[in-house]
């Protein structure tokens, strides 16, 4: 699973769990692959910036000015070319505050030596209030679309891909997601999406596969069924993680 997507979804959950019931859920902000965190707020007025490295002091603060419900945003479609280097997402979370919204955005930066990664959450102001997006239930669609790219995978004889597409399968119809503050079908898409986040760099479906599917003449069902799963797992996260 692309690392960026599933820490800013978990950032999302805490941040929609601590508002609606003022509890820091420590658990969602801890990674073996994160080294460090900073948040920086948009300035109120003639202050300076308010920065913290303590996620528990980040959403203290989005309380105080009075922050009412999170989305993340993912983007839904990316063409062939965006897809075989999809390890960088732009996505964002936009913070509602009422008459106003703001956005958050990231930036990482690796260490090499410690292996890990630092973040820095930004927060910039939205110009023009848009209306919540709200999303529906993709549980169903998701099915399908698993069910004809495994079929696609074994068609390919690649049986690491048919198994991980028939584990997303697998976790949309048993609750397999250990924590407990989203509900069990929110819960189960979220898992699937991560169990089928196949793309990436060398050896990924997006390589492996694109190249297999090529010399058996499957490149049109290739694409097609690539460019679907992109878009159903950026749907099944956004629904996951936003409507609750």
């Amino acid at each position: 699973m692309n690392i960026e997507l599933l820490d800013m979804s978990r950032m999302t959950i805490m941040a929609k769990h601590y508002i609606k019931n003022g509890q820091f859920a420590a658990a969602l902000s801890r990674s073996s692959s994160i080294d460090h965190r900073l948040f920086r707020f948009a300035p109120e007025g003639d202050e300076a910036p308010f920065e913290t490295e303590s996620c528990e002091e980040w959403l203290a603060e989005l309380s105080r000015r009075g922050a009412q419900d999170f989305k993340l945003i993912v983007p839904v479609k990316l063409d062939s070319e965006r897809l075989d280097r999809v390890n960088g997402i732009r996505c964002g979370i936009i913070c509602f505050y009422g008459d106003r919204a703001t956005s958050w955005n990231k930036l990482w930066s690796y260490d090499p030596i410690k292996e890990k990664w630092n973040v820095q959450l930004i927060e910039f102001p939205v110009n023009e209030m848009h209306d919540k997006p709200v999303l529906e239930d993709v549980s169903e669609s998701m099915v399908t679309l698993l069910e004809r790219i495994r079929a696609l995978a074994q068609k390919l004889q690649l049986s690491e891909f048919s198994f991980r597409f028939s584990a997303a399968l697998k976790a949309l119809q048993a609750d397999l997601v250990e924590a407990d503050i989203i509900q069990p079908a929110h819960r189960r898409l979220l898992q699937a999406a991560i169990e089928a986040y196949v793309f990436g760099g060398k050896g990924s479906w997006t390589d492996t596969a694109k190249f297999v599917a090529a010399g058996k003449g499957l490149t049109e069902e290739y694409e097609y069924l690539t460019k679907e799963l992109y878009s159903g797992i950026a749907l099944s996260i956004m629904y996951a993680v936003n409507e609750w």
